[in-house]
């Protein structure tokens, strides 16, 4: 692989990852097809990892089996923070833009070279980013290289918020626990400022919410160390912060209320005020409840 894209540096590092959280004792990775379910990526870019891998000498092939040869250390990982490749980026926010704009709806259909030849990306990228939405329930692969887009219905929308409810609030507890001097309650203070900022000047400045929104529960997921936590916040930033089907009535109302929630949780969590903190959580998620029903055909809670 002369290229080294964001998704392969990625992959790696979940594998890595894998490798390292194997219960002792237990020297074999999971085949191919258990590593395509658990990473959100093709079989040819598990291929692909798992060849890089064997080159390292990290694992090597035993017929069907991948056996771990060593563990892995800090350079076999890549530094992948906040450098997506131009393109993975650039497909990502070319098709949610054509989602948030009403021009792909439930029920079209559309194709891998369509997009590819609209977004300027490769086919062999879009087709990596929509196998990795697919996982999502929002659209389903049909024959010769097309997809269709999947109704987003109420049993849809409760699903996802009765496991948000799970997860977010299990993030939170372990969060509270971290002592003062991890990094996380600087980056905390840093978001609160920000939030103070764009609400000061909310009615020019409140299309940035949903990045602030964003980095707020990205930072609070950070406490819980669990595996499938960030594969869930990917679910949770396609369909609740890009606004999937929104209705834009109301928008800055909503913003200002959502915003006004994140301060005061944000104002629990710095100040170490547990209980404060956990109800100020139960509260945006209600909120987000609300939102997201209003959002499936004018549904309210």
């Amino acid at each position: 692989m002369s290229k080294k894209t964001y998704l392969f540096k990625k992959s790696i590092n979940s594998m890595l990852k894998l490798i390292t959280d194997l219960p002792s004792g237990q020297s074999s990775m999971p085949n191919d097809i258990e590593l395509t379910r658990l990473l959100g990526i093709s079989r040819t870019t598990v291929r692909t990892c798992v060849e890089h891998l064997c080159e390292l000498g990290i694992i090597k092939r035993d017929g069907a089996n991948k056996v771990v040869l060593r563990q892995p250390i800090a350079k076999d990982y890549y530094d992948i923070e906040n450098k997506n490749s131009t393109k993975d980026e650039q497909i990502e926010k070319y098709f949610l833009n054509l989602i948030n704009t009403g021009q792909l709806l439930p029920g079209d259909r559309f194709s891998e070279l369509s997009l590819a030849k609209n977004s300027g990306c490769t086919t062999i990228t879009v087709r990596e980013f929509l196998i990795k939405f697919s996982n999502y329930g929002l659209i389903e692969k049909i024959p010769r290289g097309r997809w269709v887009m999947v109704t987003f219905d109420e049993e849809f929308a409760r699903e996802l918020i009765s496991f948000r409810e799970m997860v977010e609030m299990k993030a939170i507890t372990e969060l509270l626990k971290l002592p003062k001097e991890h990094s996380v309650w600087q980056e905390l203070n840093e978001l609160l400022l920000k939030h103070q900022e764009v609400r000061a000047d909310l009615d020019n400045r409140y299309l940035e919410f949903p990045d602030l929104d964003r980095d707020l529960h990205l930072s609070i997921q950070k406490g819980c160390k669990n595996r499938f936590t960030s594969q869930f916040f990917d679910i949770a930033s396609f369909i609740c912060h890009y606004h999937y089907q929104w209705d834009k009535t109301g928008e800055l109302e909503r913003f200002a209320a959502a915003i006004d929630e994140h301060i005061d949780l944000l104002n629990n969590l710095i100040t170490h005020n547990n209980a404060g903190a956990i109800m100020s959580m139960e509260k945006h998620l209600a909120s987000a409840e609300s939102t997201l029903l209003r959002c499936v055909h004018g549904l309210e809670s």
